[in-house]
């Protein structure tokens, strides 16, 4: 009897473990999201070949850089365009490991530009792949499971103020009948920034983000990034909200960044955030903090890229 007792004990320690490790992968998906400075078509496939010349931002993200083997992720992303500007294309691909189990996603991207008038363009949007995600479930022998993913997005633009607006996950879907399930998140996102030159060597451009999500808490982004000479880069980004309703704990957090145009073709960044995006949908215990490092590629670039 004392035997039985014990095993359901352990048995009982694990489902708990597992659910505590699924809540954090169910939420993977919010690393590539949460990279939308450095690359807004991760949130919004409507910016999809917005600079009109072929771009590649890989970006590495890790706990701890002095502790070897610590949890890392790594994520691409690469857009253009063809027909004269007329067309975006991209791709973006995710492989994380910040969490107990790795997560993987893969998705194309295409966007249709018009003007519609001397001085605003507009892009539509639209974004598709697959996303493998660790599977908890006792009577299956599968390890991972494959699932589709779709999202609309719209992206307003001038030389001077963008707006935004996108559902990056537009599908409902479950992870079978394994005994802790999820749903895709399904956020609304709605951007607003621009671009100031201040004097002849010091550019402002500030941002506002709005995430809605069923259950959450709205969340808010603002901040602003600061460049020197079309050279070195600042800024510092203030995230609040975005929990669920149900939790009382604070999900505010801080991203601060450095970058260096490193010659016409290459910009070097670090940033930091004081909280990992994952914290905002799970209980979380550990370091807090998460640092990434950029390397932005431009084989031709037409100017200055400002976003």
């Amino acid at each position: 009897m004392n035997t039985h007792h014990s095993l359901t004990k352990v048995n009982l320690l694990i489902v708990l473990f597992l659910s505590a490790s699924f809540q954090q992968v169910s939420a993977q998906r919010e690393v590539l999201y949460e990279q939308y400075l450095q690359s807004p078509m991760t949130i919004n496939p409507g910016f999809t070949g917005v600079r009109e010349t072929f771009n590649m931002t890989a970006m590495f993200r890790r706990k701890w850089f002095n502790i070897q083997n610590s949890p890392s992720s790594q994520t691409f992303t690469a857009d253009g365009t063809v027909a004269n500007g007329k067309f975006g294309i991209g791709f973006m691909a995710l492989n994380d490991q910040t969490s107990y189990f790795t997560t993987t996603g893969f998705s194309g991207s295409f966007a249709y530009h018009l003007g519609i008038s001397d001085n605003w363009k507009l892009g539509l949007g639209a974004q598709g792949g697959i996303n493998v995600l660790p599977v908890v479930d006792f009577n299956s022998p599968r390890n991972n499971t494959v699932l589709g993913s779709f999202g609309l997005g719209a992206w307003l633009r001038s030389d001077r103020l963008y707006f935004g607006l996108s559902k990056p996950e537009l599908l409902s879907q479950n992870f079978g009948n394994q005994a802790i399930t999820s749903v895709y998140r399904r956020p609304l996102y709605i951007m607003a920034g621009g671009s100031y030159d201040l004097n002849d060597d010091l550019m402002l451009l500030p941002h506002i983000l709005l995430v809605q999500e069923k259950d959450h808490e709205l969340r808010v982004d603002f901040g602003a990034r600061f460049w020197f000479d079309e050279k070195v880069g600042i800024g510092a980004s203030y995230r609040a909200g975005g929990g669920y309703q149900s939790f009382s704990q604070k999900v505010n957090y801080v991203q601060v960044s450095a970058e260096v145009q490193a010659g016409r073709n290459i910009r070097l960044g670090y940033f930091y955030s004081s909280r990992q995006a994952e914290q905002i949908y799970a209980s979380y215990s550990g370091p807090k903090g998460i640092h990434e490092l950029m390397l932005k590629f431009v084989p031709s670039p037409n100017g200055f890229q400002r976003y």
